[in-house]
C-alpha cells in the first residue's frame, strides 16, 4: 500500500476518504518540472505545524498548534479532512494502517491521547493518564502504542482500551521529546531534556540503556535503519545544534553533523535513487534544511526555505519526496532530485499564511 504510486489505496474500509473522490488517481502538480515552481498556495492551518506523519507518497497527517490535525495531499494543496477535539497544541502524531484499518495518534499540550479514523471527523478513543503534555508517540504493532510525556514517564496502552496505560515507566528528569520505534530492533528510542536518549524494551518497558550524555538537549531521535540511531541537539549560533550518530549495537557515538545555526527540532532519513549513500535530511529554527551524507558527516546540500519561520518538522516518501513544515502554517513539498550524482532540492509548493 505504501507504494511510490500515486494510485487509489486499496482498502476494506468503505469509508475512506482516501479512496473517494470517485476513486480517481492523484493528480500531480501540473507545473512539475517547469518554471513557475514553488507553487504557493494558502495555509491549511492557522498556528504552526508541529507534528507529521506519512500516509504515504502525496498525502501526509499535519498537527498544529491550532488544536487540530489534517490529512492533507501535498501534490494538489488539498487538506482532504480535519480533525478537532483537543484542547490544546496537537504535539505528536502517529499513523498505523493495516489490512482494512487506518487510525491516527494525536498527542496533545492537553495531556491527552485521541485516536481517529478517516470516516469520521470526531475522535473514536481518548485516552488519559497522563499528567502533563504529551511529548512522545510511536506505534508498537496494531495493537498497541507507545506515548511519553513531560511528566518524565512513558506508556504502553492497548488501542482497544482507553481505561488505563497496559504499562508505565518513569526515570527521573526524563522529560520526554519524541519517541521512535524500530520493528527490526524491537527496541523503543527516546529522547530528552535531560540531553540523553534512552533505549526501552518494547515487551515490558525496561529500560535498556543511556546512551551517552550529550551537552545539550536532544530534540528528536530517529532510527536510520537497523544499526544506526540519528538525534538532535538544540543550540544557538552554531553552539550545539549538532545532530549525533549511533551504534545501536555498542551504544557508542560514531559522528557528529554540525553546521547548522540554531536548535534542529527534526532529522529524517531520505529514500532517493540519486547516490547509494545513506543520506540524512534535518531542519533547523536557523531556516535552513540540509541533507547529509552519513557515512562521513558532510553536507551535500543546504537549502533556506523562502519563509519568515522557523522549520519544525520534517518527513520523507518512498518516492523521493519530502515535506517540511513550520510556523505560520509553513507546508513546504519539495523533491530530492539529481545532478551529477549529488542530491539537490526542487521547491515543489508552499503552504504559508497569507499576512
Amino acid at each position: 500500500i505504501m507504494g511510490n504510486t500515486y494510485t487509489s489505496l486499496s482498502t476494506h474500509d468503505p469509508n475512506d476518504l482516501l479512496v473517494g473522490r470517485d476513486r480517481q488517481p492523484m493528480k500531480k502538480s501540473a507545473t512539475f518540472g517547469g518554471s513557475t515552481l514553488p507553487l504557493l498556495r494558502p495555509a491549511i492551518h492557522s498556528d504552526s505545524i508541529t507534528a507529521l506523519a506519512v500516509v504515504r507518497p502525496g498525502m501526509v497527517i499535519t498537527g498544529s498548534r491550532d488544536k487540530t490535525l489534517a490529512l492533507n495531499n501535498v501534490d494538489t494543496g488539498e487538506c482532504v479532512t480535519k480533525w478537532t477535539g483537543h484542547d490544546g497544541e496537537v504535539t505528536k502524531l502517529a499513523y498505523e494502517n493495516t489490512v482494512g484499518n487506518h487510525f491516527v495518534l494525536s498527542g496533545s499540550r492537553d495531556q491527552s491521547i485521541k485516536l481517529w479514523q478517516f470516516h469520521s471527523r470526531e475522535a473514536q478513543r481518548t485516552f488519559e493518564g497522563h499528567s502533563l503534555g504529551v511529548t512522545g508517540l510511536a506505534n508498537i504493532n496494531e495493537n498497541s502504542f507507545v506515548s511519553g510525556s513531560r511528566d518524565t514517564t512513558l506508556k504502553i496502552w492497548d488501542v482497544e482500551s482507553t481505561k488505563r496505560s497496559v504499562r508505565s515507566a518513569q526515570v527521573n528528569r526524563n522529560l520526554v521529546t519524541h519517541i521512535t520505534f524500530s520493528l527490526p530492533c524491537n527496541i523503543i528510542a527516546q529522547s530528552s531534556e535531560d540531553k540523553e536518549v534512552k533505549l526501552w524494551d518494547p515487551r515490558n518497558l525496561e529500560l535498556v540503556a543511556q546512551l551517552p550524555r550529550k551537552n545539550h538537549i536532544q530534540m528528536y531521535c530517529e532510527f536510520i535503519d537497523d544499526k544506526l540511531l540519528a538525534s538532535s541537539s538544540n543550540g544557538f549560533n552554531g553552539y550545539g545544534c549538532e545532530i549525533s550518530i549511533w551504534d545501536i549495537r555498542t551504544r557508542k557515538l560514531l559522528r557528529e553533523l554540525r553546521g547548522h545555526e540554531g536548535s534542529v527540532p527534526c532529522v529524517a532519513g531520505l529514500t532517493q535513487q540519486v547516490t547509494l549513500k545513506k543520506l540524512l535530511m534535518s531542519v533547523s529554527m536557523d531556516r535552513s534544511i540540509r541533507i547529509w551524507n552519513i557515512e562521513d558527516g558532510v553536507c551535500v546540500w543546504e537549502e533556506t526555505v523562502v519563509t519568515d519561520s522557523d522549520l519544525l518538522q520534517c518527513v520523507s516518501f518512498n518516492d523521493g519526496h519530502v515535506v517540511v513544515s513550520g510556523g505560520k502554517g509553513v507546508l513546504a513539498h519539495i523533491r530530492v532530485q539529481g545532478r551529477a550524482g549529488k542530491p539537490y532540492f526542487q521547491m515543489l509548493s508552499v503552504q504559508k499564511m497569507i499576512s
